[in-house]
């Protein structure tokens, strides 16, 4: 219900900005600039193009910014990777708008293409600036396709997603000084402005106002850091009035250590044990600069906590039974979230895929769980470089799935682990007859 909300509220944003551009071309002084001259139709549709991109872009920090209404009904991972679609396909109404307008005007004004632009540089208030705009997003997008490929640091995805701050602020300007729809329209000028205020505002309460209220609340430290495997390391965090903070195993945070080397930057991580009501465990493997430091930290170190995010819990399970399924640090939501189905009375299968036994996180956790389990809970580790290992050794694959869980399509299934492997797995759920709308998965990656 909530979602077939959202959609509607979304369509109507559209709506409202095609009825109000329609208007003001069909309603032109000089006529239909829509059916009129090729002049006139290069400057309706440019206007166009420019009036959705910024749409667009409004939109882009919606679905990246952590808002609470919006992400809890899609899951943030979904989000941002519908951001990152969105955000190439912004790119040709970004580069369309300045073009179009360029050609419109230049055959009005009997000049050339190159002499119009610089014209528009040089004597149209804010365009200069919306320009520079314009270059800087387009620069982040090139940029962040650079960080898809090249699999960069996320500090440096972070900062190349700032400069859209700065570049959302070079262009507003030229909207309402020498945009004729808002000239021309006082009241498109003035819902243009609610957009953005509400945009804006949603943004600072929930990246700023939300964490700061949180925090003042609960105080959040971190009481302890606790070595699970060479590879990773679990952080635990307590406050005050924790059984204040909800959240759901499957569910993760964003934290900021307020420690030297740490506080500069904020990191998502998921809840690793079901939340006590007295502290959350995170567990981080060491892949960066960051997360290599994070057995460094010390009790009494302040942390800010963002959060909980996400839709990947165990109340998405409606079947009777479930099949989990983890690749490495993957474990961590779905060692949490197997608490919560097993206290629904679900019958969970666990197949738990590493390198080698090393890389095991909460094996001897894993074993507790299910010897208290009642029988309830199977766990099976598979370790493709491990030939000394005395239980499943190779690939999980669907020949494996069919052999180790019989019962496969008839489980709801979780699915948590590098995107390549996960993918496979899907697919190869689909084929032993599993419905997709019962395969949920995260794939969090800013």
């Amino acid at each position: 219900m909530r979602r077939a909300a959202l959609y509607v509220l979304l369509a109507g944003q559209a709506v409202v900005i095609l009825g109000f551009w329609a208007w003001n071309h069909v309603q032109h002084p000089l006529g239909s600039l829509l059916t009129g001259e090729l002049a006139g139709q290069l400057l309706a549709y440019g206007r166009l193009a420019g009036l959705l991109a910024a749409f667009g872009v409004l939109l882009q920090l919606v679905l990246a910014g952590r808002i609470g209404w919006v992400e809890h009904v899609f899951g943030l991972d979904r989000l941002l990777r519908f951001h990152r679609i969105a955000g190439f396909s912004l790119v040709l109404l970004l580069i369309a708008h300045p073009v179009l307008l360029a050609f419109g005007h230049a055959m009005q004004a009997d000049v050339g293409v190159r002499e119009q632009y610089i014209d528009f540089l040089r004597e149209w208030r804010g365009v200069a600036a919306a320009a520079a705009g314009l270059a800087l997003m387009l620069a982040a997008v090139g940029l962040s396709v650079a960080i898809v490929r090249r699999r960069l640091r996320y500090e440096v995805w972070h900062a190349t997603h700032l400069t859209f701050y700065v570049a959302i602020a070079l262009a507003f300007g030229h909207q309402l000084a020498v945009g004729s729809d808002f000239t021309d329209n006082r009241w498109f000028a003035g819902y243009w402005v609610a957009l953005y205020a509400f945009t804006f505002g949603n943004l600072a309460v929930y990246r700023l106002v939300r964490p700061l209220l949180l925090f003042a609340r609960h105080r959040f430290t971190v009481e302890r850091v606790a070595s699970e495997t060479g590879e990773a390391t679990s952080v635990y965090i307590g406050g005050r009035a924790m059984e204040r903070f909800k959240a759901e195993g499957g569910q993760f945070v964003l934290v900021r250590f307020l420690a030297p080397g740490f506080r500069w930057e904020s990191h998502p991580f998921s809840i690793s044990q079901p939340p006590d009501g007295v502290r959350i465990r995170l567990t981080i493997r060491h892949l960066g600069d960051f997360t290599r430091r994070i057995p460094q930290l010390q009790p009494g170190t302040r942390v800010i906590v963002d959060g909980p995010h996400g839709v990947f819990t165990a109340r998405r399970c409606r079947a009777p039974k479930a099949l989990l399924i983890a690749g490495g640090i993957g474990i961590t939501p779905l060692r949490a979230m197997a608490d919560g189905l097993l206290a629904a009375g679900r019958d969970v299968v666990l197949l738990y895929a590493n390198r080698s036994r090393e890389g095991i996180v909460f094996r001897e956790e894993l074993e507790r769980l299910a010897a208290v389990a009642g029988g309830r809970l199977r766990v099976v580790h598979i370790l493709s470089l491990d030939p000394d290992w005395p239980g499943e050794t190779g690939q999980l694959d669907g020949r494996r799935i069919a052999r180790l869980v019989p019962d496969a399509a008839e489980r709801e299934a979780f699915l948590c682990g590098p995107p390549p492997m996960m993918k496979a797995l899907r697919a190869a759920l689909v084929k032993l007859g599993a419905p997709r709308a019962r395969i949920h998965y995260e794939r969090f990656s800013m």
